[in-house]
């Protein structure tokens, strides 16, 4: 035999509560209460409840009142005003601030009745399969996107690599900066493959990107500036892993930095917000990005429930903001 489907039927006159419930107790398992306040706590206890049917006009709280905070409580459940005053604004207000499935006018006839909640019931239903359908599809793309984060991985035998830069290390013993620089490589590489974690800390971060920063500068020399403005507190806050990176590298991609116009790159926090920022000097506007990078970093934000990042335009610097995570939470 199949598990009855819950109602609640709230309201402050004893006598259409047992009406309600000898009309339909037999095809529903019926929850009641006398009032709105005794409808919020029945719901604490139970709020997988599907259907909730409420009268407006009650003491202390109404109808509509209830619907509201029960939406704090119970989301997913559809909510009906059952009333014998037709009133519009009283429609208005419980469709706004009650999100009501249906309106329904006193007296009302069984089959009227039975017609809205066989409705509800199946928008319930709906409402579930859809969510669970959601969340099936997020850990499907999640998994995807973890499996060809592996497979680039995959691609790179780090043994092979690790051992060929200590030989070119050691090919450069009368050289320190060449060694430097490639002790400066290898460490990039290791975290790139071993920090597997979604989320790192702020500190770990900053230390990959000196490193990168290190590299560049063999290259652009006074033409890079780079300057880090994060303060020991904020450190052991969580970032996930590799994206302080890519918006440092999407400055140096986007935009001149030469002897005449060196970039400057700033890293500080505001409001648990990670910020990078450099003066702007797009490069030629017809070599145009592709955003896989960008994109990506969204997704993985989104994957961690945390805000989507920010890319815009101040004046004469462009700025990129990641939300940080706390520690402990």
């Amino acid at each position: 035999m199949s598990e009855l489907v819950k109602i609640l039927y709230v309201d402050d006159e004893r006598g259409n509560i047992d009406y309600f419930r000898s009309v339909f107790r037999r095809e529903y398992e019926i929850v009641t209460a006398a009032s709105g306040e005794e409808g919020l706590e029945v719901l604490m206890e139970q709020p997988d409840i599907p259907v909730i049917l409420t009268d407006q006009r009650m003491p202390r709280m109404s109808g509509v009142e209830f619907l509201r905070r029960s939406i704090d409580i119970a989301r997913d459940s559809i909510r009906i005003l059952v009333t014998g005053y037709a009133d519009m604004e009283t429609v208005i207000n419980a469709v706004n601030l009650g999100h009501i499935y249906y309106y329904i006018s006193k007296p009302w006839t069984y089959d009227e009745m039975q017609i809205v909640i066989k409705r509800a019931i199946e928008t319930y239903r709906l409402k579930i399969i859809n969510k669970e359908l959601l969340i099936k599809a997020e850990r499907v793309e999640k998994e995807r996107v973890v499996s060809q984060l592996e497979n680039l991985r995959n691609q790179i035998n780090p043994h092979f690599l690790f051992n060929c830069l200590n030989t070119l290390h050691a090919m450069f013993y009368d050289n320190s900066d060449a060694r430097d620089f490639v002790k400066k490589l290898a460490s990039t590489y290791r975290y790139l493959l071993e920090h597997n974690d979604n989320l790192v800390p702020l500190q770990s971060e900053l230390d990959f990107v000196e490193n990168y920063i290190y590299l560049q500068k063999v290259r652009f020399k006074e033409a890079l500036q780079f300057n880090n403005e994060v303060v020991v507190e904020d450190r052991i806050m969580s970032v996930p892993n590799s994206s302080l990176q890519l918006l440092v590298e999407n400055t140096l991609k986007h935009n001149i930095a030469t002897r005449d116009k060196p970039l400057k790159v700033e890293v500080f926090v505001e409001n648990s917000w990670l910020v990078v920022r450099n003066n702007y000097q797009p490069k030629d506007s017809r070599k145009e990005s592709t955003g896989i990078g960008q994109a990506n970093l969204r997704k993985r934000l989104s994957y961690l429930g945390l805000d989507e990042p920010v890319f815009m335009q101040e004046g004469d610097y462009y700025v990129a903001k990641i939300p940080l995570m706390k520690e402990n939470t």
